[in-house]
């Protein structure tokens, strides 16, 4: 055992039945142990820590500490593997998970650690395989995965990498076919980028394109909803069915966020056609550009921003349709070439030529291509693990050169959002409606003898369907003022009525505004 001077990744597999060892086996067994609490960090000249007879590390020589003895565990900042530090917990000492994280935050010396870390402010501890960790008692029989992770009050978990290549199969979310659990495959280390596994089954895939295939429009760019020649795809929203509630859930499980309806953009269904593509870009809506409420700085006075996107893959595509992430240069096929020559120096977010953008798409480049298979996803993350902002996650659609390509994705902010969108000055931007701070809730009660069809209208006038009622029935939105909806009779696409909320102080039927039909 003195010999082991490297520590082996954990793969994480589904758990498996204890197997009791017999004499015989006990040193075979004794070796799982050391490597499962040296499990974690990818490699060192010299052992952390020596295992006694139940695997705990004695006469330790942590990094930044001189000594340590007892129960020794790694901890680790939010996303950050490669650096470790160990610390003796024992229960009889440490009362509770609070007392717990504060020194797990003195320990690796976070900002603000009386802050961030404070008892009930919100900060947690989180293992290896997603799943919070709430006892100290379970720190010390070792029932947590190695290292365990402190994520301060205003961040959220992120998922650590390990090394290209690495799987875990997450303890936090249900997999959508228990025979096929979930799991997540590290592709580049930066950007943090992973493939998801089994996310999700062929039924829900069927069901999904099925429901949204009659409303698939021409998609659009940014916050001003705009046509673009750099996206050439279709797409369409579902808020509110049964599936994509299933979908959203899944995935905030999954990032280990609690699912709030203002921190996500609701599920975006495309369908890409051969020669279709969406050019390189970055989710992120950039701050000196785009305002939403004056702050798009998450580490800034509660700022939000998009925090993760979670792209899901519903059918097989024989040729392209790759997710491309040009500026990832840690993938196992990264031939040292980067993809990104042209342009200036200090390019501004989401840059990239268009050759370079072509080249990143050609399969003789050593870009990073995610390829799209049926049931699989990507997730990759739109900020760093203390809430900057990443340049480096800028991706793109490759045209599809044989057969479709149905997707669908999903963008989760970091903090619910709290108004409208208001474009600054320099750029093209509509006549808004009067807009006053605020979120308004509404009901929609069916009085016809008919099914209605509530939409959403975007700038362009054109219909995004949130639900049918059913005579007699509510339909219960979130909106904020200035924006518009219609009813239309189910495969009408005339308006029967529409109206925007001018001002919340105002009653109902005293904000409507009424806007004209695209055809009438």
């Amino acid at each position: 055992l003195s010999e082991i001077r490297k520590r082996v990744p954990p793969t994480n597999p589904p758990p498996q039945p204890e197997i009791l060892p017999s004499k015989m086996a006990t040193p075979f067994f004794l070796l799982l142990l050391v490597l499962r609490f040296y499990g974690g960090k990818a490699e060192f000249s010299e052992p952390v820590c020596e295992a006694n007879a139940e695997g705990k590390c004695e006469g330790v020589a942590a990094p930044g500490d001189a000594s340590a003895s007892g129960n020794g565990f790694l901890f680790a900042r939010n996303g950050d593997y490669e650096n470790t530090t160990l610390l003796d917990v024992d229960s009889a000492k440490v009362n509770d998970i609070d007392q717990l994280l504060e020194l797990a935050c003195t320990a690796l010396k976070i900002e603000s650690a009386a802050e961030a870390c404070a008892p009930g402010s919100g900060a947690r501890l989180v293992d290896s395989r997603g799943s919070r960790v709430t006892s100290v008692l379970d720190v010390v029989e070792g029932k947590h995965h190695e290292p365990i992770y402190v994520v301060p009050r205003w961040l959220h978990f992120i998922w650590p990498t390990v090394k290209v290549g690495h799987e875990v199969f997450p303890t936090n979310v249900k997999s959508a076919d228990p025979k096929n659990p979930m799991s997540l495959v590290t592709l580049s280390m930066r950007p943090r980028v992973f493939k998801i596994k089994n996310f999700m089954t062929l039924a829900e895939v069927e069901e999904i394109i099925e429901k949204n295939k009659p409303r698939l429009k021409r998609s659009t760019v940014g916050a001003t909803a705009s046509f673009d020649k750099t996206r050439t795809s279709t797409n369409t929203w579902d808020l509110h069915s049964r599936i994509s509630k299933r979908f959203k859930k899944r995935a905030f499980d999954m990032l280990g966020m609690d699912h709030v309806l203002d921190q996500e953009d609701g599920l975006q269904i495309l369908n890409y056609q051969p020669g279709q593509y969406y050019k390189p870009h970055v989710d992120w809506l950039n701050p000196a550009l785009e305002d939403m409420e004056g702050n798009l700085y998450p580490k800034i006075d509660n700022g939000t921003n998009r925090f993760a996107t979670v792209f899901f893959y519903m059918n097989t595509v024989p040729e392209g349709g790759h997710t491309v992430f040009p500026r990832s240069y840690s993938h196992s096929y990264f031939d040292g070439n980067k993809v990104m020559r042209d342009g200036p120096k200090n390019p501004p977010p989401g840059y990239i030529s268009d050759r370079d953008a072509a080249w990143a798409c050609n399969t003789s480049s050593s870009a990073l291509r995610s390829d799209a298979v049926s049931g699989e996803a990507v997730l990759f993350y739109n900020q760093l693990e203390d809430g900057t902002l990443d340049h480096e996650s800028l991706h793109g659609g490759c045209p599809v050169i044989e057969g479709e390509k149905w997707a669908a994705n999903l963008w989760i902010w970091n903090r619910p959002r709290s108004g409208s969108f208001r474009i600054k000055k320099g750029r093209k931007q509509r006549k808004p409606d009067k807009i006053v701070d605020g979120k308004v809730k509404f009901h929609i009660q069916n009085g016809a003898g008919v099914d209605i069809d509530v939409h959403w209208v975007n700038p362009q006038k054109e219909l995004h369907n949130m639900g049918t009622v059913k005579p007699g029935e509510f339909l219960t939105l979130n909106s904020f003022v200035g924006h518009k909806f219609a009813i239309t009779n189910p495969g009408d696409s005339n308006m029967a009525d529409a109206w925007s909320f001018v001002d919340v102080t105002e009653k109902l039927h005293e904000g409507v505004e009424r806007i004209a039909p695209k055809e009438s």
